[in-house]
């Protein structure tokens, strides 16, 4: 993995790398791609595939009704807009 990689992975992880350490994380992710060439070539002749036959177990949504905890848990923000709580902008 060159340098090129790792900074376009920085960025879909919106990750900052700073450039005198791009080196060492180049580095570090090739070592961690050659371990994973290790497991892919492990014999496993004979060995029964792990698998669950369930997907996705869920539970029932349960609501329970307590108008008294919305307004303690409101009292609590440390900015409230009506009923919700207020939060700085995540994405532009």
């Amino acid at each position: 993995m060159n340098i090129e990689e790792i900074k376009k992975i920085a960025k879909l992880a919106r990750i900052e790398i700073p450039e005198n350490q791009l080196e060492d994380f180049a580095g570090e992710f090739n070592k961690i791609l050659e371990y994973f060439k290790k497991l892919d070539s492990a014999p496993t002749e004979g060995v029964e595939p792990f698998l669950f036959e369930e997907a996705n177990v869920w539970r029932d949504d349960r609501h329970f009704a307590n108008p008294a905890a919305r307004e303690i848990i409101l009292a609590n923000a440390p900015e409230k807009q009506g009923d919700f709580f207020k939060v700085k902008k995540v994405l532009e």
